[in-house]
């Protein structure tokens, strides 16, 4: 696993750094110290592993082709030029780590691809789409120092499970992820003579800082490793075209006027740094030396830091529903949905709501003097919106995007529960309106994301579980709700075996799967921006989310401020965990898990038990 001992002698190499390379040249190493037979016959695999199976040529290029087009303009971990090199030279064949990460790619992609024979063999369903080539990646080994292509494979195969419904190796992956880059230094700056394979680490590990970040708001677990741990540079706003040229002088230079897709990568990741900041102060687990008013005052950095990463947005990625460039269009909604996400996060732990027999949730203000439950409603409004238009225009974000949306619509859901009885202006009906977007959404994602599926049916239940005055529930909504019918699962699995010599399938044996309608990025055909809501004022900051009335086209952000400031020092329960900032939210992924979770909902439903919504 550790094949060399790093020289405790770190200032001496840097004066005398040609001595290093000598000494380690000549250093004797006693063989039954430094590699004994035995450990590392036990630490390997006990079989000969089988070989990889790829696609067939013709769908091996269209599923590389889709992973460019839909997954790496967001991930954007691999260099596609690297990448196809490999591929046109047979690497995959020849080197099983390489092969292992086309098999990701392909898993991944398989998601968009409405080709059957990306389903598994025996299956007729959508949802296992990827899945015959992924069960073929042996994820970890312990015998060897980590590679490029192991760092890029466990990037791969963590997005892949999080749309799966065994989401929960992903965080302890992210960990070995983590060591696995840190093991050969790329977590610090320059590494590597060769710039483009410095890039491509660079990117391994920044997407590794990401999932780890992510981890821990969604399962609540410590984050693996912080801002202190590394001195690693974003990476390159360059497209990978511009990397290697044939004048060395232009290499990684992106032309003058041509914005770079890299452009919303280094924006996201300085995002995601917010959100880990957020993480380790006001979900911090040790608060008892904390001063009185530090959890306010933290959020009102951080909502400074957030008014500063906003308005640093690139112009080609600024919100606008009528964005002409596909690729910028898809990656502006996915960074405007993830940033109302974080505003969800940073100001939740204000949401709180009272003991048995008081009020719902109290929309504490923070140092800002904006409620934090207007927000929050306002920002879960603004993300399903901009899910929404992003849907409509044919985009299909990865599943980590949807925690996005997952946690707008639990906000929505403790809007309807009792927004009106916390001091906001709330509109049930309009309230509703949007909880069907969301819901919506999630039954057209979960054709092919099972962890779309699984959000839907707990929004589905805590909504049927509540009390509401059927005449502001919307037609829309109840066929949503009945829609959901939990006696599916024979017609998906019970002809599954879970054999793996099953009988391979012909293709006309998924003539009847369900297919989610995909389209290239770009406009899907007879869109129309006049279908949704006003979209063209999204509120921007902080103080805009927290303004009044929420149930209001966003054009009132042009209005004063309600204050509604008080803090109650005497309210216990907060709707999810504030030490860990997980809870009720996108961080519990099956029924065991929200066994605990909804005794915390039910502190808010016990205030539905009592008087009904009603038309007051």
């Amino acid at each position: 696993m550790f094949p060399t001992i790093r020289l405790q002698a770190p200032i001496f190499w840097k004066v005398e750094p040609h001595r290093k390379e000598a000494f380690q040249e000549a250093l004797a190493r006693r063989a039954q110290f430094w590699r004994s037979p035995w450990e590392h016959a036990d630490l390997a695999p006990k079989n000969v592993p089988a070989p990889l199976i790829f696609p067939d040529p013709d769908l091996l290029r269209s599923l590389v082709s889709d992973y460019f087009a839909h997954v790496n303009i967001l991930l954007c971990l691999l260099h596609r030029p690297t990448f196809e090199r490999g591929l046109s030279a047979g690497l995959h064949f020849e080197d099983r780590r390489f092969g292992a990460t086309v098999l990701a790619v392909c898993a991944l992609a398989a998601k968009y691809s409405d080709d059957p024979r990306v389903l598994l063999e025996g299956t007729n369903t959508q949802l296992s789409a990827g899945w015959k080539y992924f069960r073929q990646l042996q994820l970890i080994e312990l015998t060897h120092a980590g590679t490029l292509y192991e760092a890029q494979l466990i990037c791969l195969s963590i997005h892949f499970l999080l749309g799966s419904s065994v989401p929960d190796p992903s965080w302890y992956m992210s960990g070995v992820g983590l060591r696995c880059v840190q093991n050969v230094g790329a977590h610090r700056r320059n590494r590597h003579k060769d710039k483009v394979l410095d890039e491509q680490w660079k990117r391994a590990y920044w997407q590794l800082i990401c999932i780890d970040t992510l981890s821990s708001v969604f399962y609540g677990p410590p984050r693996g490793t912080c801002s202190d741990d590394y001195d690693l540079d974003y990476p390159i706003e360059c497209d990978d075209e511009y990397w290697e040229t044939l004048d060395p002088d232009m290499a990684f230079k992106q032309p003058p006027g041509r914005p770079s897709v890299l452009s919303f990568t280094v924006a996201y990741m300085k995002l995601i740094e917010i959100l880990g900041t957020a993480q380790k102060t006001i979900y911090c687990v040790r608060k008892e030396n904390k001063p009185e008013g530090w959890t306010q005052t933290v959020v009102a950095e951080l909502d400074s830091a957030l008014n500063a990463w906003v308005d640093a947005i690139p112009e080609h990625l600024r919100w606008d529903p009528h964005m002409e460039h596909p690729v910028f269009a898809a990656q502006s909604s996915a960074l405007y949905a993830c940033y109302y996400h974080v505003q969800i996060h940073i100001h939740r732990i204000f949401v709180v709501s009272a003991h048995k027999g008081q009020k719902p949730p109290i929309p504490i203000s923070t140092s800002s003097n904006y409620p934090s439950l207007a927000i929050c409603a306002n920002a879960a409004r603004a993300c399903s919106h901009v899910m929404d238009v992003a849907m409509r225009r044919g985009f299909v974000y990865a599943p980590h995007v949807l925690a996005a949306l997952c946690d707008a619509g639990m906000v929505l859901l403790l809007n309807v529960w009792g927004g009106r009885e916390g001091g906001l202006s709330t509109d049930p009906q309009k309230c509703l309106q949007d909880l069907e977007t969301c819901l919506r959404l999630f039954g057209m994602y979960e054709l092919r994301w099972q962890t779309a599926g699984r959000r839907k049916d707990i929004l589905a239940e805590l909504l049927r579980a509540t009390k509401i005055d059927q005449r502001f529930v919307p037609n829309r909504l109840k066929r949503t709700l009945d829609s959901v019918d939990f006696g599916l699962a024979d017609d998906y699995f019970g002809g599954l075996s879970t054999n793996d010599d099953a009988p391979e399938s012909s293709h006309s044996a998924s003539a009847g799967v369900n297919h989610l309608p995909l389209a290239r990025p770009g406009l899907s055909s007879g869109f129309s921006i006049a279908d949704i809501d006003p979209l063209f004022t999204l509120p921007k900051y902080t103080e805009d989310l927290g303004r009044l009335p929420v149930y209001e086209p966003f054009h009132w952000m042009k209005g004063p401020p309600v204050d509604l400031t008080y803090w109650d020092e005497n309210v216990e329960m907060r709707v999810g965990d504030p030490v860990s900032g997980a809870g009720i939210f996108s961080g519990t992924h099956d029924w065991n898990g929200w066994d605990g979770t909804i005794t915390n909902i039910e502190e808010l439903v016990h205030a539905l038990e009592g008087p009904h919504m009603d038309a007051r």
